[in-house]
């Protein structure tokens, strides 16, 4: 019963790593996410089946003794082959036509294993129904012992090449991502340094004369559930995490959406209402940042140079660095701006000027970094102390001041 619960609660985590990225799967209907699904689905399955409990059940409906060996065999090496070819479409890259024809190779060498570890069984002989223990009790056996090295091999081999391409992978990426396909990475090693290299050993020690049975019966299923663990939180961290990523900017922009509310004639946030509830984070995110680029733009006018300079040069003075003060002094202007264009009733104020034209539009990092900035002392102080400063009214024939145009866009 101990078995059992460790193979039920392995594939039972694969299921909940499934169900976790159905809604996403019924939103999207991507095939990347259906493929996805399919496998940990199938890695459940393979788990579910190989619990000594089902096997007697599957032994006993089909009335043919270890008929599970040939199937679980299958199962787990079609689960580390269709890994390899998720992995490989999942990362992509520049020549589709290239991944595609390693897929299929992958594909057909799959099938290849299959058809010969079924052919192997049928002309072997194993009579005697092994629950826990077949591939030591059989690896003398003619054909049965080939059909055990074939799946060993085939599953090792796989796992390794999957491992090996999760773990180059992730040093091109960053955040979740990364912590993904180092997660699968560590779950296909165990695969082949603990699953099937113990296996093996046992197998090799048995044909020297030795019982390292403790290898197949204890050590390797106790490998298989932390591996499926690892594998399941590879595939759902990145799902999870690249939501959890919109959900933190998100948040990080509230600061700046507060003070652009007070943006006199900009247009209206103009999202769609959605309850607080959904999913759909990146549409939320991408609507807040529009929303604030909007106000921006509506206020541009008033963006002053002299205010820049003072802020840039109080952030250096109380030690910022060269960045960090660019983006404190932006946000006191932005910051400036807003109250002006307020005190003004949306009239455009004389004396003020613009900073260059040669600075990039923010990405939406900048617009994070901007909302946090206006949190420091030195946006603090200049705020408060410009709304303590009069203001000038517009002269009649006043022409405008020259417009920026850096937060005509949104970084997203």
């Amino acid at each position: 019963m101990k078995a059992d619960l460790g193979f039920f609660l392995a594939g039972g985590l694969l299921l909940l790593a499934c169900l976790l990225k159905l809604p996403a799967l019924l939103r999207s209907r991507d095939w990347l996410l259906s493929s996805i699904c399919a496998l940990l689905l199938a890695g459940a399955a393979v788990l579910f089946g190989s619990a000594p409990r089902t096997i007697i059940v599957v032994n006993r409906i089909t009335g043919v003794p270890n008929f599970s060996a040939p199937l679980v065999y299958c199962g787990l090496t079609g689960f580390a082959a269709a890994s390899v070819v998720l992995v490989l479409n999942w990362r992509g890259g520049p020549d589709k036509k290239h991944t595609r024809r390693l897929s299929q190779r992958i594909i057909v060498l799959s099938l290849l294993v299959w058809a010969l570890i079924i052919s192997l069984y049928i002309l072997g002989d194993a009579p005697t129904e092994r629950r826990t223990d077949f591939d030591v009790y059989y690896a003398d056996t003619p054909c049965i012992r080939e059909m055990i090295l074939l799946y060993l091999l085939a599953h090792g081999g796989a796992s390794f090449t999957c491992s090996r391409m999760c773990w180059r992978w992730s040093h091109d990426v960053q955040g979740t991502m990364r912590l993904g396909l180092r997660a699968l990475a560590l779950g296909y090693v165990l695969h082949y340094v603990g699953y099937d290299a113990a296996k093996l050993a046992a197998i090799v020690a048995c044909w020297t004369g030795h019982h390292w049975d403790v290898l197949v019966t204890g050590v390797a299923p106790s490998v298989a559930q932390p591996s499926a663990l690892l594998v399941a939180v590879g595939f759902i961290l990145p799902l999870v995490g690249r939501r959890s990523e919109d959900a933190v900017r998100y948040w990080q922009l509230g600061p700046l959406v507060r003070v652009v509310d007070r943006v006199q004639g900009a247009p209206g946030p103009g999202h769609v209402p959605l309850p607080w509830w959904t999913p759909r984070i990146r549409l939320r995110l991408t609507q807040r940042q529009t929303y604030i680029s909007d106000r921006i733009v509506a206020c541009r006018v008033h963006f002053d140079r002299r205010v820049w300079h003072e802020a840039r040069a109080a952030a250096l003075a109380r030690g910022a660095g060269g960045k960090d003060a660019d983006v404190i002094a932006e946000a006191a202007m932005i910051a400036a701006a807003v109250e002006t264009h307020g005190s003004a009733g949306g009239r455009t104020l004389i004396g003020h000027t613009v900073i260059s034209r040669k600075v990039p539009p923010p990405t939406t990092s900048d617009l994070a970094q901007l909302s946090r900035a206006l949190r420091t002392p030195v946006v603090k102080d200049i705020r408060r102390r410009h709304r303590a400063r009069p203001q000038r009214t517009p002269r009649a024939g006043t022409p405008e001041q020259p417009v920026s145009v850096r937060y005509l866009k949104c970084g997203e």
